[in-house]
């Protein structure tokens, strides 16, 4: 059997404009001030060319998680993403924990972590709302939750969260 690897890819705002740009990502190597670029790698058979990359804000990368929400929209790293599971309403931000598991966070049920994947049938609830930077007022009501929460309760929001 054949595992086929995610794809590792990044987006970033562009420095220029602001714009998300997604691709490679690649430090700028040299000494001093960090810069980092996104953009394509050209691979033919004995070469690997950089080709329009752009410099990004580096407060606004976001690795790609390999999954995709249930329109097809690539699932990002501060994504703000809204499931249900056994009847129960959650939103959160896409957060990778550790051990490289991709989550929903705050988000618990019966005391574990939302996990961001399909189901045994491959399909999902998890709907991309938008992300952290984009969408501060997301950040803003999910912290005003954290803060009447302790850090062990589940926290699990009701239909009427948003």
């Amino acid at each position: 059997m054949v595992e086929l690897m995610r794809k590792i890819l990044f987006k970033g705002k562009k420095k220029d404009n602001g714009e998300w740009i997604e691709g490679y990502l690649m430090d700028g190597g040299m000494p001093g001030e960090k810069r980092i670029f996104i953009g394509k790698l050209v691979i033919g058979k004995w070469t690997v060319t950089a080709d329009e990359f752009d410099e990004v804000d580096p407060d606004t990368i976001c690795e790609y998680t390999g999954l995709t929400d249930k329109n097809g929209k690539k699932i990002w790293e501060n994504d703000i993403v809204e499931a249900w599971s056994q009847g129960s309403r959650a939103i959160g931000t896409v957060k990778q924990r550790v051990d490289g598991l991709w989550i929903m966070s705050p988000a618990w049920q019966n005391h574990e972590f939302w996990e961001l994947k399909p189901n045994s049938n491959g399909e999902t609830t998890v709907e991309v709302l938008g992300n952290a930077f984009d969408n501060p007022e997301y950040c803003i009501k999910l912290s005003r939750i954290n803060l009447f929460s302790s850090y062990n309760s589940p926290r699990l929001f009701s239909k009427n969260f948003i």
